[in-house]
């Protein structure tokens, strides 16, 4: 089913939000909750429950995340049968701590996601392209190569994977939760002569999802 979002631009490169009904949020969040987490992020703290996708609880938030990548899919002309959402995990921030994650991007994604479940530290994007700013004739006195955003609870921010991004330190007074995915093209890519593909994958994602239906998410 087609997903409503709001295109946004930073520095500029097209980014997209879209925001969850609130049964949606507040079922996860409770899951959120539950889960066992693991700190992977030494020494910045911010721990992590892995492989959220393979959860049979987490089929809804999954569904909704596979829609949304489906709409951009469809509006954006994308030369894949299908753009998968394959891998999901959960973060926890703890409120006050001061945990963070460093700057880093996501290899071997198109598009990564991330949904906010609470209000909290946000996440820090770094201009691509530096030269921009640090090698740019500027009047402001300041340098804009970094962007803070924080969709909100309920807010899903998807963004192209090669982008660098940390989140600031969570010194708020409320633990910070937060559910972050990857992306990878399956079946035909690419097609070149002839009609044929560059490349022919199976993906495997949280479930199949068989073939693209694109009436679903065609434009009103």
């Amino acid at each position: 089913m087609r997903q409503n979002y709001q295109p946004l631009n930073f520095f500029p490169i097209q980014c997209y939000e879209f925001r969850c009904d609130r049964f949606l949020l507040d079922s996860t969040l409770g899951l959120l909750l539950n889960l066992e987490y693991k700190s992977f992020n030494e020494p910045t703290g911010v721990l992590t429950s892995a492989d959220i996708q393979g959860r049979e609880i987490f089929s809804p938030l999954m569904s909704w995340f596979q829609e949304c990548v489906d709409t951009l899919h469809v509006d954006t002309g994308l030369n894949c049968d299908r753009l998968v959402v394959n891998k999901a995990w959960a973060n926890k921030s703890v409120a006050g701590s001061g945990h963070h994650h460093d700057a880093h991007r996501h290899p071997m994604s198109y598009y990564s996601g991330i949904f906010y479940l609470t209000q909290g530290a946000p996440t820090i994007f770094i201009d691509p392209l530096f030269q921009r700013e640090w090698g740019s004739f500027y009047l402001d006195g300041k340098v804009n190569s970094e962007l803070a955003y924080h969709g909100g609870a309920g807010g899903l921010l998807l963004f192209p994977s090669y982008m660098i991004h940390a989140s600031a330190p969570n010194t708020e007074d409320v633990d910070r939760y937060s559910v972050a995915f990857n992306t990878f093209p399956s079946g035909d890519i690419n097609l070149g002569g002839h009609g044929l593909p560059m490349a022919r994958v199976k993906t495997e994602g949280w479930k199949d999802l068989g073939p693209l239906s694109l009436d679903e998410y065609a434009r009103d």
